[in-house]
């Protein structure tokens, strides 16, 4: 078996030098590396708290890692970084056990960020899902997803934001969300999308922008889907949609170039987490071979 390396230290490009008062930065940086029989996982250089357990093997070769971060949201100048290298061959995913919070900032409104940075070597398959993130009405949120892939590495990652709390009342009367996805292969872009939400802007309510929906997803994989397969999805979505009896929302895919896309615009998280779940089902056997294996902790 081949060995971790643990670290506390270490990690100043990662986490800022000088952090603003009372703030709590938190990193991590995972190495994975292709064995005979599977993808190891090691390194992992942690700061603060945000830490992995133990990697998982429910498919016997593909890693399986579960990012915790006990605290369960960030505030006033708190940064959250996880960065993920994957050698040549490498196969792991990646989720979280609940959803993350960007809780209201102080009265400076200073900033809360959060991301991933990834560095995918040729031939290796990363698959990024994590549960979602709910922005608290009053926060100041930037939300980076920057991939780097090299050669054939192939990507499947989604993120989905959740403006408020309706179910307490809350809205998005102020604050900020913003939103950053960036995937390049071999230093060339290939999606590049920078999304601002203002608390309390005409955007929040515009027929042109969220049209009064507080949930926005974004599933992005790195595979082409013909007109017959994008077919199948639509009405499989809306099978879905009637057999769980599903609150009205957006649901659109798309082709763009060497990418597939899949939104979702409404005001459920689970349904919005269910929908790309089973989208990733569909996906996963023409993305990279594999038959659909459901971290377990989604089911907690």
């Amino acid at each position: 078996m081949t060995a971790i390396a643990t670290v506390s230290a270490g990690l100043a490009d990662t986490c800022p030098a000088t952090p603003p008062t009372k703030s709590w930065p938190a990193a991590i940086e995972l190495g994975l590396r292709a064995s005979i029989n599977r993808t190891d996982l090691v390194r992992i250089l942690h700061k603060g708290p945000l830490r992995v357990q133990r990697p998982f093997y429910p498919e016997g070769d593909c890693c399986h890692v579960y990012l915790l971060h006990p605290p369960g949201g960030i505030v006033a100048g708190d940064t959250l970084r996880v960065a993920v290298s994957l050698d040549a061959g490498a196969q792991a995913l990646l989720t979280t056990p609940s959803a993350g919070k960007v809780y209201r900032s102080d009265l400076a409104k200073t900033a809360q960020s959060q991301g991933i940075s990834a560095d995918v070597a040729d031939g290796a398959c990363l698959e990024w899902l994590p549960q979602e993130t709910i922005v608290f009405e009053g926060a100041e949120a930037e939300l980076s997803n920057h991939f780097a892939l090299q050669g054939d590495a192939r990507l499947c990652a989604w993120d989905i934001v959740v403006l408020g709390r309706r179910a307490s009342g809350e809205g998005f009367a102020r604050g900020r969300c913003l939103q950053k996805i960036d995937i390049r292969r071999d230093g060339k872009p290939l999606l590049v999308e920078r999304t601002e939400w203002l608390g309390g802007s005409a955007m929040l309510d515009a027929p042109w922008g969220m049209g009064g929906a507080s949930v926005s997803g974004s599933l992005f994989a790195t595979m082409s889907c013909d007109q017959a397969m994008m077919d199948k999805l639509r009405d499989g979505l809306t099978v879905l949609a009637e057999q769980n009896v599903w609150l009205a929302a957006e649901w659109g895919l798309s082709q763009k170039r060497d990418i597939f896309l899949a939104r979702y615009l409404g005001d459920s998280p689970e349904q919005c987490r269910k929908g790309f779940a089973w989208l990733w089902a569909q996906l996963r056997p023409q993305f990279n071979g594999r038959e659909a294996c459901p971290p377990r902790i989604w089911n907690t």
